[in-house]
């Protein structure tokens, strides 16, 4: 008896038969059909779809990370350390260097260096202001009388005057014509010798006359001068240079004792002498002008 071998199939449907391969091919299909249907379901689950999806995981993540951080990163950081920064230390220290501290300078301390402080300079004695004892007066001469008070000068005295400056002593000669000296004045104080001098212009011959003439600094007002004018200024002789001593004597503008002399001092011995002749030499006269 022969034994046939199993196939392992329906043995009411051999193989090769039409209802076998239908079997088989039922099988096949519904393999496949479940073999998409589980790869749909893992690519949807991987995968996400929609908009929803793209949101979340695809798109939004990268492109956050990439367009937000790199452009604030980048324009940011520039901005505040090229342009704010420099901008602000360049136009503001030279605005406030530059502009505002020279300007201040330049323009408050020229104001008071150059109008107050010259106005004081300029304003030498010399030049009208105010004196003091051993100054250049305005004719040249030195001051060496400053009265505490105005006196009354000038020929006519009809003004008031505070100083006296003297000049170098010239002539060794005659006061003036002794025929002339009638014309000399007895005044004797300080202020006076002014007036002598102008009231006796009329005695030629002599240093009244020079005096008269002279133009010293400019001014045409020196004069002989009286007693008192010529004792201030040998008691200051130091400070206008005067010479002192047995050969200098010094005539004054003041009438002598008699129509014909004229009071003269003596330095030798400090001493006045009021009957001095116009014959006698030796005496010199100090030009001397108030203001």
């Amino acid at each position: 008896m022969s034994h046939t071998p199993s196939t392992g199939l329906d043995q009411g449907n051999p193989t090769g038969s039409s209802r076998a391969r239908k079997r088989q091919r039922l099988i096949i299909a519904s393999a496949g059909v479940a073999i998409v249907l589980i790869a749909g379901v893992l690519i949807t689950g991987v995968i996400p779809s929609g908009d929803r999806a793209g949101t979340v995981t695809s798109s939004a993540t990268p492109e956050a990370s990439v367009s937000a951080t790199p452009v604030e990163s980048v324009e940011a950081t520039p901005d505040v350390s090229e342009s704010a920064t420099p901008e602000a230390s360049v136009e503001a220290t030279p605005d406030v260097s530059e502009s505002a501290t020279p300007e201040a300078s330049v323009e408050a301390t020229p104001d008071v260096s150059e109008s107050a402080t010259p106005e004081v300079v300029i304003v030498s004695c010399a030049d009208g202001g105010e004196c003091a004892v051993g100054d250049f007066g305005p004719g040249g001469g030195i001051v060496f009388y400053v009265a505490s008070s105005p006196f009354t000068c000038a020929p006519d005295r009809a003004s008031k005057c505070t100083y006296l400056e003297a000049t170098t002593a010239i002539g060794t000669g005659p006061l003036c014509d002794v025929n002339k000296y009638s014309r000399l004045r007895p005044f004797e104080g300080i202020g006076l010798g002014s007036q002598n001098t102008y009231l006796a212009g009329a005695c030629p011959g002599g240093t009244l006359a020079q005096t008269m003439s002279m133009t010293d600094g400019g001014q045409s007002d020196w004069f002989v001068p009286s007693v008192a004018e010529m004792q201030l200024a040998y008691d200051n002789a130091g400070v206008i240079g005067l010479s002192v001593g047995k050969n200098f004597s010094y005539w004054a503008s003041t009438l002598g004792n008699a129509g014909s002399t004229a009071a003269r001092l003596r330095t030798d011995i400090n001493y006045w002498n009021y009957n001095y002749g116009t014959a006698s030499s030796g005496n010199y006269v100090v030009p001397m002008r108030n203001f």
